[in-house]
């Protein structure tokens, strides 16, 4: 039994033989498969109460930080592929939410530091659970030898993209 992207590579194959279409075969599958997630992702974050998926990743990124539950707006935008702009219109749902709160940072004087608050902690550590269970029923139809298997696919696939950490070095200036 195939699937849907089973049936388009055979209509393209049909329509141009001329073309080599395993490229798309990986590509459109990797799509469909984000799709799929997505939208149990927007599920799960609309049982929440919160009006985004991308707020949940917020959430969920500054309690990865651990004590004390906070990054930059701009670490955070960097970690959660968006602009600042786009991270701007999250932090400030989360914080009318009173999941977060922004402080002046000490370090620079100019910026600010996103903390979770204890309300934003629990709903963060609450969804991990959640997520973590969805995601197993998800991906229940793969042995675990698979599972690895296409982890490790997708690790290549994705540092051959770019989606590198950002160099940090051992030792740096801190400006004033």
């Amino acid at each position: 039994m195939g699937d849907r992207v089973d049936r388009i590579i055979e209509e393209w194959g049909e329509r141009r033989p001329d073309l080599d279409f395993s490229p798309l075969q990986v590509v459109a599958r990797v799509l469909r498969a984000a799709h799929h997630i997505q939208t149990r992702l927007d599920g799960i974050a609309a049982a929440y109460g919160l009006s985004h998926t991308g707020d949940l990743d917020v959430l969920s990124d500054l309690d990865r930080a651990g004590p004390p539950y906070e990054r930059t707006p701009s670490e955070l935008a960097s970690a959660l592929l968006v602009t600042t702009g786009g991270m701007t219109v999250r932090l400030n749902r989360l914080q009318g939410a009173g999941l977060i709160e922004r402080r002046p940072n000490p370090s620079d004087s100019r910026g600010v530091l996103v903390r979770l608050t204890s309300t934003g902690k629990a709903l963060a550590e609450d969804a991990l659970a959640t997520l973590l269970q969805i995601q197993a029923t998800d991906i229940r139809g793969l042995e675990p030898s698979a599972r690895s298997d296409l982890a490790g696919l997708l690790r290549a696939l994705l540092v051959g993209l770019g989606d590198t950490p950002a160099f940090q070095p051992a030792i740096a200036v801190t400006r004033e």
